[in-house]
């Protein structure tokens, strides 16, 4: 198993709590509030995913490690665990970093965090190659998709991902409506047909607290406890924490 496995408790797999990287908290304070705020909620696990977007959002290394290790220290042993990953987003140069081991994987460093654009058609051969890079032995986990036109307009695109081997990684907000009528249709549809493989906060401010807190109810009273704990820490632990074999399927 990987550093900072959390035995019980939530994990979170995809928040924007880091201060001073992207565009998340402007404040080491408002970290604090974020990650405690998660805690309170059941969280014992929280992997911090910047943005890797060139040109918008692409912190260095050192920038990240120092913002990890500040929030670290600042919350001491009652804090959740944080770790470090990042939010890829699938243009031309980060396709080439993470093909020369550039990326910012996952704490097993089997899976990633990818995303594409919001607006507009799916890029081509999207399936194709997040299949490749699935046999490579990274596996490849789509951040919101509920959130992106090319899905609200063609669900079946989805079910080809996932019989590809990519990871599904639902934003729990959208299901109370955060994102619009279309975001919330498509992630009620990924968690009745059980293609999603982890629900997410994709947390970036302290006034979204009262909005995840929500969502946490909504997502119980889809999905009962049972689907939670799925959703919530045994999915997302064998996802993104736990190691597996490369090739081995972890759904």
């Amino acid at each position: 198993m990987a550093e900072g496995l959390a035995s019980e408790g939530f994990v979170d797999l995809h928040s924007h709590l880091l201060p001073h990287v992207d565009d998340g908290p402007e404040t080491l304070a408002d970290s604090l509030t974020l990650a405690r705020g998660l805690r309170s909620f059941g969280y014992t696990c929280l992997v911090a995913t910047p943005h890797v977007r060139p040109g918008l959002f692409d912190p260095s290394d050192e920038a990240l490690l120092d913002s990890l290790r500040e929030v670290r220290e600042a919350l001491g042993a009652g804090g959740p665990r944080i770790l470090l990953a990042g939010e890829h987003f699938l243009d031309d140069e980060v396709w080439r970093r993470i093909a020369e081991g550039r990326g910012r994987a996952y704490p097993n460093g089997k899976a990633i965090l990818v995303e594409i654009s919001t607006a507009g058609p799916a890029p081509a051969r999207l399936s194709e190659h997040l299949f490749r890079l699935r046999v490579s032995g990274l596996r490849p986990v789509l951040a919101h998709p509920e959130r992106c036109a090319a899905f609200q307009d063609d669900f079946a695109l989805l079910e080809e991902l996932d019989r590809a081997g990519v990871g599904i990684a639902v934003d729990m907000t959208s299901l109370i409506g955060q994102g619009g009528r279309g975001s919330r249709r498509v992630a009620e549809r990924l968690l009745e047909t059980g293609l999603a493989d982890a629900a997410c906060t994709d947390i970036h401010t302290v006034r979204e607290l009262a909005d995840v807190e929500k969502a946490l109810a909504r997502l119980r009273k889809l999905c009962g406890d049972e689907g939670l704990e799925s959703l919530l820490h045994t999915g997302p632990t064998r996802l993104a924490l736990e190691t597996h074999p490369a090739g081995e399927a972890t759904r």
